[in-house]
């Protein structure tokens, strides 16, 4: 195992890909984060916000929307996830595009050590850039708002930032199975955004139709259990409440509408943990 550790380790880090798509996810986190602060901060006038202080819901909306890019808004995308995990995507995918898993598989016989390392190698470097993207944000965020009191709990932070370091991890060793599964890069990128931010989002659109024609909520309602829709309230804590207002979502049902962390994990966590494991069970039987 050690062996293969290091030897993934040597393969990241020397791979051109790897560094741009590093670069790329900073860019778009910290970029967005830039970009959205300074609309708002020339948006109001200077005496509006000088001075000012934000505590309680405010500040936990304030200060967890500009280091994630607002994806803790149900029902935002994290952008950053869906970039790292092109990371995970060519892990695999160089191996099987240039025939390389057979020298891999030369070097290090034992399938499973080099299934398991390329899984914790690449998790371990996306969650070190989800990290790092949300600090920086942070960062960038509180420059431009200067002269604004922020009244906030450093735990709640951390806790922010491990809610997207988990999802993270999880789409990206979706995209990582679903990459050994068919073995081929192109296919498994484009479904990795396609399958979100296109068929999820269409049968959302076909549900809600059925469910005004026939006066039924219950096909909205188990749209909820889609993977990625699911997978969302992992990092998502604002959004619609009874009633129509917008704010801090507190207090839900594990499995209630909507599912609350511990509900996202178990069924996007559940569609991750059987999909890694088809994809080991392909990987450990079929030739390479």
């Amino acid at each position: 195992m050690t062996a293969a550790l290091r030897y993934e380790i040597a393969r990241l880090r020397t791979l051109r890909s790897t560094w741009w798509l590093t670069f790329g996810v900073l860019l778009v986190g910290v970029g967005f984060t830039a970009i959205a602060s300074l609309i708002i901060r020339v948006s109001l006038r200077s005496d509006d916000l000088d001075g000012q202080e934000l505590s309680g819901d405010m500040a936990k909306f304030y200060v967890d929307a500009a280091m994630t890019q607002f994806s803790i808004v149900d029902p935002m995308f994290y952008l950053v996830a869906f970039v790292a995990a092109i990371v995970g995507v060519l892990a695999w995918g160089h191996e099987y595009r240039h025939g390389m898993i057979r020298a891999t598989l030369t070097a290090v016989p034992q399938r499973w050590a080099v299934f398991a390392a390329k899984y914790l190698v690449v998790a371990a470097w996306v969650a070190l850039l989800v990290v790092t993207s949300c600090l920086l944000s942070l960062l960038v965020s509180a420059i431009f708002f200067l002269g604004i009191d922020v009244s906030y709990a450093p735990m709640h932070i951390l806790a922010t930032i491990g809610r997207h370091v988990l999802y993270s991890v999880l789409v990206t060793w979706l995209a990582m199975s679903l990459t050994v599964l068919v073995r081929h890069q192109t296919f498994a990128l484009v479904m990795l955004f396609l399958w979100p931010m296109g068929v999820e989002v269409l049968l959302r659109t076909f549900a809600l139709i059925i469910s005004g024609v026939q006066n039924n909520d219950a096909y909205v309602e188990a749209t909820r259990f889609l993977p990625f829709n699911a997978g969302g309230r992992i990092m998502q804590t604002f959004g619609t409440l009874p009633g129509g207002d917008f704010g801090l979502q507190s207090n839900l049902d594990t499995f209630g509408d909507p599912l609350s962390l511990w509900g996202g994990v178990i069924v996007f966590g559940g569609f991750v943990a059987l999909l890694v494991a088809a994809a080991y069970s392909a990987f450990a039987t079929r030739d390479a």
